[in-house]
């Protein structure tokens, strides 16, 4: 079972959402996750013990962190049960709160006290101790909302507007255009791109347009994966493709097969 939850209007600038994934999964099956050009706060509540790309195992009772990915990521279970909350914040949104160099933890998950002392060792802990995950979003809120008064950190204005038109241009948008309404020489602005989300604009605009393409796919009624290609951006379908299979691990078709996004609530989740 895998559902989601908006923040609050005072948290939605930064927080995407806040999500759950909770079940039986069978022992040793493998999910890969998209990369969305967010990251993430993950807090294991239940007694299952996860891999992570081979590299993180996810212990019960811990607070993890997933830097923003530039391809997909395979969590392989082993064991009988599931139970994770997340928190994914928007493109740059984390900087509101902490103060990460998110180009140094591309494609980096890692326990949480590696990158910050936001949560202490006992708070899955009092996540856990609640008995709804409404009750559990609440004193995610809390915190965050404490800290947008308590810490004095902004998000950078001239890199919320590029991520704003990327988003918005589906990644399609030229990196020279963004350069010159931003009146930043290309060398800063990348710099800055870098350090607020982790990529750079050309990877972030690439991972925009893999998510743009993956809604066609998914919302298509049928499988003209030319009149996709031709869409999201792509030169040819040999071109979507490879972009997809390099995204996400899986064929354009594989998406076809999906529900629509109406119908459909694992969304971050494809099983290879």
């Amino acid at each position: 079972m895998y559902k989601e939850y908006p923040p609050c209007s005072l948290l939605s600038p930064y927080i995407d959402k806040y999500w759950e994934f909770k079940g039986n999964p069978e022992y040793g099956m493998r999910i890969n996750i998209l990369p969305d050009g967010c990251t993430d706060f993950i807090f294991t509540l239940g007694e299952a013990t996860q891999t992570v790309d081979g590299r993180l195992t996810m212990k019960p009772y811990r607070s993890y962190f997933i830097g923003p990915m530039n391809s997909y990521s395979e969590l392989v279970a082993y064991a009988e049960t599931i139970h994770m909350l997340g928190v994914r914040f928007l493109p740059s949104g984390l900087s509101r709160f902490i103060q990460l160099p998110l180009h140094e933890l591309t494609n980096q998950r890692i326990c949480a006290d590696e990158v910050t002392n936001f949560f202490d060792a006992s708070f899955a802990e009092r996540l856990c101790e609640e008995d709804n995950f409404r009750d559990r979003i609440k004193i995610i809120e809390e915190l965050f909302i404490k800290s947008l008064y308590k810490y004095d950190l902004q998000t950078d204005p001239q890199i919320a507007f590029a991520i704003e038109q990327i988003n918005r241009h589906q990644g399609k948008l030229p990196v020279q255009s963004l350069v010159e309404d931003i009146c930043l020489c290309q060398r800063q602005f990348e710099r800055k791109f870098k350090m607020n989300t982790g990529y750079t604009p050309k990877i972030y605009s690439r991972i925009m347009q893999f998510k743009n393409a993956v809604d066609l796919l998914r919302s298509a009624t049928c499988d003209n994966l030319l009149s996709t290609a031709v869409h999201a951006g792509y030169y040819d379908v040999p071109h979507l493709s490879r972009e997809i299979k390099r995204m996400s691990g899986n064929t354009p078709y594989s998406f076809l097969a999906l529900p629509s996004p109406e119908e459909e609530v694992t969304l971050t989740y494809v099983e290879a």
